[in-house]
């Protein structure tokens, strides 16, 4: 048979049977296909553009560009525009509102999700060129599928379905009996389905996929068995059933409505997971033993502790805390002056973000709280980087290597080099990029925006002989004074220590003592004098302000959606709990779930 006719009439076939299963029967009436908004454009992020950092923004590398992030990005989202910078807001204040928030009943599955589901479902983690499955799909964006967001899911799920059944490893967990034999392929799409839809399939749903083999067989000549099986596959791929995660049982507790067993069991896996449930937690749902808060804990508390599983999801929090992944920020964006750092190399720059992701789930792993994000002296050096931290490279590999390194110098995150490096100059340290993100995101306090005249601030004359002296002549005039003297410049200050790329340095490069004294507000009523990192660190972590940024960022993190007055109980809660001596990362990742928002929703206007 002719190939590429069999591909045309595969994809035309798929493409029917997407359509025809985007009409899911439910309580609430049929689900139907996202459409996109005339023009093609996409609904801009929640909250809109940021704020830039006070003081404008560091000096740009020659040429004005800097390096992507590491490993490159995604297919940019529909419509063509980069998304704004994310900057934390001030917190809300506490005003706690009793309720269940409106939240979406159809999210997308996101790009780091999307990867680890097809992991755990078929076992591919990479595709022929190497890259993520999801390498091939738009960057996670908010707003209704379009044409061409749509293509992309029908051109990647027809790759995988080819993969995984050429590996005969991968195509076990598809189909595990021959596809030619009676009831093969019902069963197949009977127990697939209920993986990959994350619930039971209707009868009518099996009964779609399987006219789509019994329509495929009629074409001239005939398709193999193996064919069909591989365009039933890729038909699960491309089901809005699969790409979002639906919650539209109609069941009311009160005034909300409660989630199936099913749709609890999807809300724990994709929060503790970033994928499916596992069979236990299926059988759990098919038992119906989701529906009280023990049950749900006892569940939450086994899965938390499959590190393997559950370390990728803490991290991928992590990075949205501290806005690693934000494509207009800082992060990973400097390049650095090889001759003043010679150290400084692109291998140094790939291992920045793998050492933050391992920190955090080190942290959390290991008994961590709050305190300790900021605290902790774990570190993950390998060749290239264990310089930087004064450690001899010939004790280490590419590979990533856990080290415990100087309690006083490295005291948390913000004392790393992908943090330092990142919050830096081309050719020098940058305290107002620091500092505006310490006290901004961090110790929650929010100077505002820089005035037009302090953007327009002219480089201060003389002679300097620290960077630190530099910067203060340069922000001392009234238009930047008001901020930068109370709020921006100290915590930036008090990290003088670290050099551009993140090396501990008690000479200045202009030739200077450092001088990392500095004091700093942590709190509107809270100033206090630090001369050391270690000594900022440990207050950041006592911080009230801080740890309800901490914790509202879970929150939102964990449920979806923007902070509201419903979802501030919770964070009043968890901002109590964190404030206990012992209080662990993991404890209030499992508390997450004790919501009544966890197992109940309403729908929105």
């Amino acid at each position: 048979m002719n190939d590429k006719r069999l591909l045309v009439a595969l994809g035309a076939l798929t493409a029917a049977l997407a359509a025809c299963s985007s009409e899911i029967d439910t309580p609430d009436g049929p689900m139907a296909q996202p459409t996109p908004p005339p023009g093609g454009t996409m609904n801009p992020p929640p909250g809109g553009t940021a704020n830039p950092p006070p003081g404008g923004t560091a000096n740009p590398p020659p040429g004005g560009t800097a390096n992507p992030p590491p490993g490159g990005t995604a297919n940019p989202p529909p419509g063509g525009t980069t998304p704004p910078p994310t900057t934390t807001p001030p917190p809300n204040t506490g005003t706690c509102t009793p309720g269940i928030p409106a939240t979406t009943q159809i999210p997308r599955l996101k790009n780091r999700q999307y990867d680890a589901v097809i992991r755990d479902l078929l076992g591919v983690t990479a595709m022929s060129d190497g890259k993520a499955p999801s390498s091939g799909l738009y960057s996670d964006y908010e707003g209704p599928m379009n044409t061409d967001a749509w293509r992309l899911y029908q051109d990647v799920g027809g790759k995988i379905a080819a993969q995984v059944m050429k590996d005969p490893a991968a195509k076990a967990k598809f189909i595990s009996c021959d596809p030619a034999m009676a009831g093969c392929m019902k069963q197949t799409i009977t127990d697939f389905g209920r993986k990959a839809f994350r619930r039971p399939l209707t009868e009518a749903e099996v009964q779609r996929f399987e006219k789509l083999g019994t329509e495929l067989a009629k074409a001239t000549p005939a398709p193999t068995a193996e064919q069909i099986a591989q365009t039933t596959l890729e038909a699960f791929l491309v089901s809005p059933s699969f790409l979002q995660i639906t919650e539209l049982t109609a069941e009311v507790e009160g005034s909300a409505i409660k989630l199936s067993p099913f749709e609890v069991a999807a809300r724990l896996s994709f929060l503790l997971w970033g994928s499916v449930p596992d069979d236990e937690l299926n059988a759990a749902a098919n038992g119906g033993m989701l529906t009280t808060r023990e049950q749900i804990l006892a569940q939450a508390q086994r899965m938390i502790a499959i590190r393997e599983k559950t370390g990728p999801a803490v991290a991928a929090f992590h990075r949205s805390y501290v806005a690693m992944d934000d494509v207009a920020g800082h992060w990973w964006k400097p390049q650095h002056d090889t001759a003043k750092f010679p150290l400084y190399s692109p291998a140094v720059q790939e291992a920045m973000p793998k050492e933050m992701d391992l920190f955090f789930e080190e942290v959390a792993f290991n008994n961590g709280t709050f305190k300790d994000i900021f605290t902790s002296n774990v570190g993950f050096v390998n060749k290239d980087t264990a310089p930087i931290y004064g450690l001899d490279p010939a004790g280490y590999t590419n590979e990533m290597t856990k080290v415990t390194l100087d309690p006083e110098q490295r005291p948390g995150f913000l004392t790393r080099i992908g943090f330092l490096s990142s919050f830096s100059r081309f050719d020098g340290t940058s305290p107002i990029l620091r500092g505006a993100f310490i006290t901004i995101n961090m110790i929650g306090l929010n100077p505002g925006p820089p005035s037009p005249e302090a953007l327009q601030t002219p480089p201060p004359t003389g002679t300097f002989t620290t960077q630190r002296a530099f910067f203060e002549a340069l922000t001392s005039q009234a238009s930047c004074k008001g901020c930068h003297e109370p709020f921006v410049n100290p915590p930036g200050f008090a990290l003088e220590n670290y050099d551009a790329i993140g090396k501990w340095q008690t000479v200045d490069p202009l030739g200077g003592a450092i001088n990392a004294t500095a004091v700093v507000s942590f709190s509107a009523t809270n100033k206090q004098t630090v001369t050391s990192p270690k000594q900022m660190m440990d207050e950041i972590g006592k911080g009230e302000m801080a740890r309800r940024i901490y914790a509202e960022k879970w929150v939102a993190f964990a449920y979806g959606r923007a902070p509201n007055d419903n979802d501030a109980c919770v964070v009043n809660d968890l901002n109590t709990r964190l404030g206990g001596e012992n209080y662990t990362v993991l404890q209030l990742l499992g508390d997450l779930t004790q919501a009544e928002s966890f197992r109940l929703r309403v729908k929105g206007s």
